[in-house]
Order: C-alpha cells, then structure tokens, then sequence
C-alpha cells in the first residue's frame, strides 16, 4: 500500500484498508464453496445459493445500523458493535449443523462487515486515502473467486471465515477513537426511520428471490419512509443531507456506477463462454478486476489536481464504456475488460465524492452522509445481480 503522511489522529490508511477488504473477500469467496455446503448439509444448490443471498442482505444492513450508532454512539461504539457481529457471525458459520444457522452467521458477518467498511471510509477523510480504501475492497475482492476454490479443497467452510481478518484492525481503530462521544442533546435514536430503512433495502436485496412479495413490500415501505422523513426533518436520514444537491448527485452516481459494476461481473463471464474456457475466464476476470482497483488507486491519488470537472468526466466516461463494451466490442478480450472500467468506475467514484459529500453538510450529519452515501453504493450488490438475470433471460 502506498504510504501517505498521517495528520494528528489520523488512522494509517493500511489499517483503514484492511478493516474494510476482508468482507469483499468473503463475499466473492462464496459461490465457489456452494456445492460442498450443499452436500454437507443436505440441501439443494439452490437453497445453499441463499448464503450469498444473506451475505448481501447483511451487507446493505450494516450501513444504516452504523449510521445511527455512528451518529448517536460515536466511533468507539460503532467499531466495537461490529466487531462484535463479525466475530459472532464467523462462530456461527465455523460451527453450524444447518442452513439457517449458516444464514444467520453470513447476515451477522456481513451487517458488521458492512458497517466496518462504512467507519473506514468515513475515517478515510480525502480521496486519496478513501481511494485505497475503495480500491483495496475492488482488488482483494477479485482475489475472492480463486481464494474460494484453494480453500474449498481443505474444507467448504473456510472460504466463509474470510471476514475474520479485518479484525486485526480493529485495535489500530480504538487506539485514535475518542472515549468518550459528545453527543447533543437534541439527538435522539430515530428507531422508526432505521427499521423503515431496513425495511426498505432489505426488499430491494430480495427481490430476485421473493419477485412480487419483495416489490410489494418496497411499493409500502417507500412511501412510508417517504412520509416519516418529512415528519422528522432531524431523524435518522436529516433533510440537510437529503436536500444538499452534492448529496443526491453522489448518492445517484454512487449506485449506478455500483448496481453496472455487479451486473457487469455477473454477465460478462457468460459472454465470454462461447469464445474461452471457464478457467480462462475466470483469470482474465481477475487481472480485469486488478487492474480496474489500481488504476483506481492511482487516479484518487491524482483527482485533486484534475479538478472537479475533469474527475467527474473520467469517472462517468469509464462508467459508459464499461456498459458500452459488450455490446459494440468485436473482441472477446474488449468484452471482458469491461469490468476493468466498472470496477475503476464504481470505486473511484465512491472514494471521491465521499469526502466531498461530508465537507458539504453540517458537521453533526457528516457521518451519517458518508454512511447513507455507502448504502447507495453497496445497494449496487443487490440491483446488479437482479439486472443481469433480467439482461441473460
């Protein structure tokens, strides 16, 4: 990782990295180990598909669970709450004699991976570092597909156990964490708003499982959320957040460039078939996928002397050619490098307009517009897939 000097009470990016890149891992891990847990547990492959199903619902979960305890608990808190969910979660999978216990430690995982990754980006504090950070989940995250499949061979459940590291940064963390967090009077717990929030993301995450029960339920879950924003201007998602301009534009850029990015990695593999083998894909899928998060890195380091203007163009420039390629692409290779401009795309955009978003709010709701700026971004996990199976039926 590449060194940046630290200001007082800075955490060294590296610690910040690893805090968030294990869940990427652990996640792309899981397809490989389906068909063993499958068999071990005597399930079909496709109620064993649901643990990547869970992995993903747990994931958009831990962002607003960290935004309200980052808000209203303070860093200390938020770290410790999560931690606590992704060590609880790993016990319960490294242990779990059926599929829903199984279920239940993935979700636990992924919520405190989730929210790990939401307190490393807001800790992060300029593009440059944020975008290590970013680029750190995209490049180890390809390393998740071929990680899967050499630790499947030793045991199906060790591929599932990949979000245990980030705990190793967790002390570096506490270290630079206030005791103590000042919290103001006025702040309370806006538990209504955090539940119809849930509410809301979860049905989005089911809905390629449960179809017209998941839009059903997210057709009265909206417009209730809709309606409890506008009663408590200062709850749990605060009008100057949703009514800053800079906010929506990010949030808006953040989960497109998020949802093209995962429908891309679930179709263009499928292009590909007809031209290449299944282990040719898979490699040049991962040299893809590497060469999109470090360009990424390379260019937030970068972006401040482009400019907004420049930055922006680039970022939305490389979004288009990635959906552009498989389509007009005469080569094989063109199609698949399409994920190197997603993954370039999605991250390098998350880890600039993230500080950029917190610098334009009031202090007191920064932290919860990096968070509901990282629920936007990670909700590209549930729309993509859902896109790509509409895109191959």
């Amino acid at each position: 990782m590449i060194a940046e000097p630290l200001h007082k009470g800075q955490i060294a990016v590296r610690y910040l990295a690893l805090l968030a890149t294990p869940t990427s891992l652990s996640a792309n891990s899981t397809t490989t180990a389906i068909p063993d847990l499958a068999r071990a547990l005597g399930v079909s492959a496709a109620d064993a598909t649901w643990a990547a199903t869970a992995f993903g619902w747990g994931g958009v979960l831990g962002a607003p669970l960290t935004a309200a305890l980052l808000r209203t608990r303070g860093i200390r808190a938020a770290t410790l709450v999560n931690s606590a969910l992704v060590l609880l979660g790993t016990l319960l999978v490294a242990g779990a004699p059926t599929l829903p216990m199984l279920l239940a430690g993935r979700a636990a995982q992924a919520a405190g991976g989730g929210g790990l990754v939401t307190i490393a980006i807001s800790l992060a504090g300029t593009a440059s570092r944020a975008g290590a950070v970013t680029a750190g989940v995209g490049l180890i995250g390809a390393f998740g597909p071929p990680a899967g499949s050499t630790l499947s061979g030793i045991s199906w459940r060790l591929p599932l156990l990949l979000s245990l590291p980030a705990l190793l940064a967790v002390p570096a963390v506490l270290r630079h964490a206030p005791v103590h967090h000042h919290q103001a009077a006025a702040t309370r717990t806006d538990t209504i708003g955090i539940l119809l929030v849930m509410t809301l993301v979860s049905t989005f995450v089911l809905i390629p499982r449960l179809e017209l029960v998941a839009v059903a339920a997210s057709a009265v879950a909206g417009p209730l959320l809709t309606l409890h924003v506008r009663k408590k201007p200062a709850g749990f998602i605060p009008h100057p957040v949703i009514r800053s301009r800079a906010f929506v534009t990010a949030a808006a850029v953040a989960s497109t460039l998020s949802t093209s990015y995962f429908a891309l990695l679930y179709t263009v593999p499928r292009l590909l078939e007809h031209h290449w083998t299944t282990g040719r894909i898979g490699l040049v899928t991962l040299i893809m996928l590497a060469t999109g998060s470090i360009a990424s890195l390379l260019f937030t380091r970068r972006a401040a002397r482009l400019g907004p203007a420049v930055t922006r163009s680039v970022l939305l420039t490389a979004g288009a050619t990635a959906v552009a390629l498989p389509s007009i692409a005469p080569w094989p290779v063109l199609v698949a490098a399409s994920t190197a401009f997603a993954v370039f795309a999605a991250t390098a955009a998350m880890a600039w307009y993230a500080p950029r978003v917190g610098a334009v709010v009031p202090d007191e709701h920064r932290a919860t517009a990096v968070s509901l700026l990282t629920l936007c971004y990670q909700l590209g996990g549930a729309f993509g897939p859902a896109l790509a199976i509409l895109l191959l039926a």
